[in-house]
């Protein structure tokens, strides 16, 4: 199984560098895992990334079951040359009521139901074909004598009866059936038919061959005799003029169950084709394939809740969760890896996993091992930090080869330049979403070194803030030179006061307040509680 690798949504340093590093370890291991993103790579990330010359990875939209995750059937396709009973023989033989024609490059045409065949054979005796030489004698174990011309098509005769009724009836161009009349054979020939069938193997002179080429009379000889020729023959038409093109359902393998599901639930349709993106024709999908879907498997990194998660979590399998934060409400049908650990960062915990597995850690993964410990840990000034965070940054700067307190610095000053965001952005960088007795409360932090920048803009964020339909909404402005954080908040000056110790105002300072996992919620979970 391929397993996708992802942090949370508005991924940090952390949530990338995790997602990455531990990914690589499946592989190491034998697995194998993509990591992704569930947004845009932030600038820190990107200047770990770029320094230690690693792809950015593929941004993950969601995780819903698609049509591509069903098991649908993957039946045969035929063309529109084909015959009627070319798929009646593979509908029987197959037990499906549905085929598919594609063109010689495999692009989807349109759908043959068992209904359109049982109405081709009802008008069977109408006595008109169009088929090919090569479908007459697949159908009826037959043999090209003289091939004029590969396509055929006219009115049906059967030569059956005497040379007087023969000669009232038979015209230039029609198609004849006879068995060993050779008299009848001759005057066909020179009645320049389009093609003779000759029933029960019979065959013929080498001269009546020379003179059927001559006149343009192809010649095929079957093994049947007349009456099961006649009966046959009209089911080696072509597909083509039974073939449903028009008001079909079609679904792309990259649709939603979800969707297809309603489709289907307003549709009436046997079963359904699916197309890739350059409408290749890939299998047929009906209501029983919605019943036991194939989840997609993923694993966690730096969350574990389901509003921080992909869209279509809840659809998903996941089989490991490894993450630094408190437990939050995901729960799984079947037991799980569930690894969760009181540091500073995932990638603390992800390193001590390579070392378990005697997995060497390679420079450019160290390099984002070390990047995203630094990031987390504000350079070891969170109150999160841990002597685990510290040893892994320091075992981790060897092999990456950096100085990390230097390099902390760039990439701190790389990431927290926010001229070229918008105010929303800014505020929804690095969001979570929260419930405190009852009340909806959004959590927003940016760490900066620049913020002058973030005070000339004061009442255009408390604007937006307050624009917004949480019931609480902070945003802390972190300054990792002064290890504290400024407050700008849609919430009562006194729930402030009280988490933080202040004199509150719009963009008051809260010392030694840098974290949000271990200061901001629990401090605000806190003063909410005791409104």
């Amino acid at each position: 199984m391929t397993l996708s690798v992802f942090g949370h949504k508005n991924p940090d340093t952390d949530s990338i560098c995790s997602s990455i590093s531990l990914a690589h370890l499946k592989n190491e291991l034998g697995e194998k895992a993509i990591p992704y993103a569930l947004g845009e790579v932030r600038k820190e990330a990107l200047y770990a990334l770029d320094y230690f010359k690693v792809e950015a990875p593929q941004i993950l939209k969601n995780v819903k079951i698609e049509v591509k995750d069903l098991s649908y059937d993957k039946v045969e396709a035929l063309s529109l040359s084909s015959s009627i009973l070319e798929a009646y023989n593979l509908m029987e033989s197959t037990q499906v009521k549905t085929l598919p024609i594609v063109s010689n490059d495999g692009e989807f045409i349109g759908l043959v139901t068992m209904q359109e065949i049982a109405k081709s054979l009802l008008h069977q005796h109408f006595n008109t074909i169009h088929t090919s030489l090569s479908n007459i004698c697949k159908n009826l174990d037959g043999s090209v004598l003289v091939n004029c011309n590969e396509d055929v098509k006219g009115r049906v005769v059967t030569l059956s009866f005497g040379m007087d009724s023969v000669m009232d009836i038979l015209k230039e161009g029609d198609i004849a059936i006879v068995g060993d009349r050779y008299d009848i054979i001759e005057y066909a020939i020179d009645a320049k038919v389009k093609l003779l069938v000759l029933a029960g193997s019979t065959t013929i002179s080498d001269d009546l061959l020379s003179l059927a080429k001559q006149n343009g009379v192809s010649v095929v000889s079957v093994k049947s005799d007349t009456y099961k020729t006649s009966n046959v023959i009209n089911q080696c038409n072509f597909l083509s003029d039974i073939v449903l093109t028009e008001n079909l359902v079609i679904f792309n393998e990259n649709d939603y169950a979800d969707d297809i599901k309603n489709t289907m639930l307003n549709t009436n349709f046997r079963a359904y084709p699916v197309v890739n993106n350059d409408k290749k024709f890939l299998g047929l999908v009906s209501r029983k394939h919605l019943l036991n879907p194939t989840k997609k498997n993923v694993v966690l990194v730096d969350h574990n809740e389901y509003a921080q998660s992909a869209d279509g979590i809840e659809q998903a399998n996941i089989v490991e969760i490894v993450d630094h934060h408190k437990i939050g409400g995901i729960a799984t049908d079947v037991p799980m890896s569930f690894r969760v650990m009181p540091v500073g960062c995932t990638c603390t915990i992800v390193y001590q996993m390579y070392k378990e597995n005697n997995v060497e850690v390679p420079k450019h993964i160290a390099g984002l091992l070390l990047s995203a410990i630094l990031s987390d840990t504000l350079l070891f000034k969170s109150p999160t930090t841990t002597d685990m965070d510290k040893k892994a940054c320091e075992e981790l700067s060897k092999i990456a080869d950096v100085d990390m307190e230097s390099y902390a610095m760039e990439m701190f000053k790389a990431g927290t330049s926010l001229d070229e965001y918008s105010i929303e952005e800014i505020v929804n960088m690095d969001f979570k979403e929260f419930s405190m007795s009852g009340k909806r409360v959004g959590i927003g932090q940016v760490f900066t070194l620049d913020i002058d920048s973030i005070f000339a803009k004061k009442d255009e964020f408390l604007s937006y803030i307050n624009s917004t339909d949480y019931d609480m909404l902070v945003l802390a402005i972190t300054d990792i030179i002064k290890e504290g954080s400024y407050l700008i908040y849609k919430a009562n000056d006194s729930v402030i006061a009280e988490a933080f110790n202040v004199d509150a105002n719009q963009g008051v300072f809260a010392e030694g307040v840098v974290s949000r996992k271990k200061q901001l919620v629990p401090n605000l979970t806190s003063a909410v509680n005791n409104m």
